[in-house]
């Protein structure tokens, strides 16, 4: 009989509700400031007719690329999701040193706290049974698959 590929290690489940909620909770406060962003967006793009509507779109088309990587991780234990996860963690705390190292406006508490809760939930895909449980090598081969 083919043994049940092992569930996901407590590191896979810490990893994608960390980050599930600080991409909910980053959603949730960006609706709160509609017209804020509205402003930020007509002066980053201001060749596009924004409104509320397009900004509420804009705003839940960020919240689903961070549950991209997250699925792609829990669902089918992408390794090159791991990978790119860890490639925006790193260029999140790059920004948030540059900001910490200019030092002319103290960074925002809420978006440093968010910072680390981002890298504690990368560094979790990196534990021993996180790296196990992402490798393929699990899958039955052969004759084992026809038992």
């Amino acid at each position: 009989m083919i043994e049940r590929i092992r569930a996901r290690p407590w590191s896979i489940h810490a990893f994608a509700v960390l980050i599930l909620a600080v991409g909910l909770h980053t959603l949730i406060t960006s609706l709160a400031h509609l017209d804020d962003w509205l402003f930020d967006f007509a002066n980053a793009l201001p060749q596009l007719p924004w409104n509320r509507d397009w900004v509420i779109v804009a705003l839940s088309a960020r919240f689903t690329i961070v549950c991209i990587p997250v699925a792609a991780i829990w669902i089918w234990r992408a390794g090159f999701a791991r990978t790119l996860v860890t490639l925006f963690t790193f260029l999140a705390c790059a920004s948030l040193i540059r900001v910490l190292a200019e030092g002319s406006d103290p960074p925002d508490a809420m978006g440093v706290a968010k910072t680390l809760i981002i890298a504690g939930a990368n560094a979790l895909l990196f534990t021993p049974s996180a790296n196990q449980w992402l490798r393929r090598d699990e899958a039955p081969s052969g004759v084992e698959a026809f038992e």
